[in-house]
C-alpha cells in the first residue's frame, strides 16, 4: 500500500529565476501531516502568504512562458520544474519557502531540483495516498493544441509537438511505465529552449531575463546555438513531457490517466486539468489495490 509522502529533513537551492532575474532561495522542508498538498510560502513578503500549488490558484500572468500561482496579491512564477519533480519522486506533501517571486532555474531542467529533493529522504504518513482517475474518456482543444485523458491502472504519456521551424518540426516521445528511475533518467535532464528570433521579443516583456547559454537551449534555423550538445536527439519533446508532468501535478493529487498530448504549452495544461477534474474521482491506493471512488 502506497502511503502519502514527505520530505525527511529540510534542504535548499539557489540561483535566478528564468523571467524575471531574481536572485532566489527555495527552501523545501516537511509538511506536518498528510493532505497539507504543495504549499509554496513567500517568506519575503508580511505574514509569509501561503500559496497552495492547485490549478484554480493559477495565474494568466506570465502563463504562457510558464506556470503561475497567485493568492491575494502574492505570485510565484514558473513552478513547473519543481512541480514535475515532486510528482516524479511521489512527494504528496511539501512545504516551499521562497524569498523571491520565482524559483531559480539553475540548469534549465528538473534535474538539480529532483536530485535535490531525493537527498531530503522520504517520511511516510500512515495515511493512504490518494490519485485522479478517470472512469471515461476527457477531450480538451484550444488552437493547435488537443489533449486527451483514457481510463487506465497507471500514469502513461505520449507527446507531440511540432513547430513551423526548419530545425524542430516534429518530435515525439511515449512514456509508457511512468517510475522515478525512467524520469530522472530520461526526462529530469531535459532542458527548456526557445528560438533564437523570440529572445528580443521575450525580453521587451520582461521575460527571460534571467536565462543564458547555460539555462536554455536556443534553437537557430540550422540548429543549436548553445556550444554543449544536447542530452538526447529528442530533448524538445522531452522537455515539453516535463512540463506537462509538473503541470498535471497542479490537480493536487497523482494522476492515472492514459493521456495524450499534441502541442501541449502551460496554459492549455492547465485548461486541461480543470477539464479532466469535471471527470476525475479520487481513488484510495489502499491494500486491494484501490477502487474507493469518494
Amino acid at each position: 500500500m502506497a502511503k502519502q509522502t514527505t520530505v525527511l529533513r529540510e534542504v535548499s537551492v539557489e540561483g535566478v529565476g528564468l523571467h524575471t532575474g531574481n536572485k532566489s532561495m527555495v527552501i523545501f522542508k516537511p509538511a506536518p501531516n498528510a493532505g497539507y498538498g504543495i504549499k509554496f510560502i513567500r517568506i519575503d513578503l508580511p505574514n509569509r502568504p501561503e500559496i497552495k500549488a492547485v490549478w484554480s490558484n493559477t495565474s494568466t500572468g506570465m502563463v504562457v512562458r510558464g506556470s503561475v500561482i497567485e493568492k491575494n496579491g502574492a505570485k510565484v512564477c514558473t513552478i513547473e520544474h519543481i512541480m514535475s519533480a515532486c510528482f516524479a519522486l511521489g512527494i504528496d506533501n511539501l512545504i516551499i519557502e521562497i524569498n523571491n517571486n520565482e524559483p531559480p532555474i539553475l540548469d534549465g531542467s528538473a534535474k538539480i531540483f529532483a536530485e535535490t529533493l531525493l537527498k531530503c529522504g522520504v517520511k511516510e504518513f500512515d495515511v493512504p495516498r490518494e490519485y485522479y482517475v478517470l472512469k471515461n474518456p476527457v477531450y480538451f482543444k484550444s488552437g493547435k493544441t488537443k489533449i486527451s485523458a483514457y481510463p487506465s491502472d497507471k500514469l502513461e504519456i505520449e507527446c507531440t509537438i511540432g513547430f513551423d521551424h526548419p530545425f524542430l518540426r516534429f518530435q515525439q516521445m511515449s512514456l509508457r511505465d511512468f517510475n522515478k528511475d525512467f524520469y530522472l533518467d530520461n526526462i529530469a535532464p531535459a532542458k527548456t529552449f526557445c528560438f533564437d528570433y523570440e529572445i528580443e521579443a521575450l525580453q521587451n516583456r520582461k521575460l527571460a531575463l534571467g536565462g543564458s547559454m547555460n539555462s536554455a537551449i536556443v534553437i537557430g534555423l540550422n540548429g543549436v546555438h548553445n556550444k554543449k550538445s544536447l542530452h538526447y536527439s529528442d530533448e524538445f519533446v522531452r522537455h515539453k513531457m516535463l512540463d506537462l508532468i509538473g503541470d498535471i501535478y497542479l490537480a493536487g493529487k497523482p494522476v492515472k490517466a492514459k493521456i495524450i498530448a499534441d502541442k501541449p504549452g502551460h496554459q492549455n495544461n492547465i485548461g486541461f486539468v480543470k477539464e479532466f477534474l469535471k471527470k476525475a474521482v479520487i481513488e484510495n491506493d489502499e491494500i486491494t489495490g484501490g477502487d474507493n471512488e469518494q
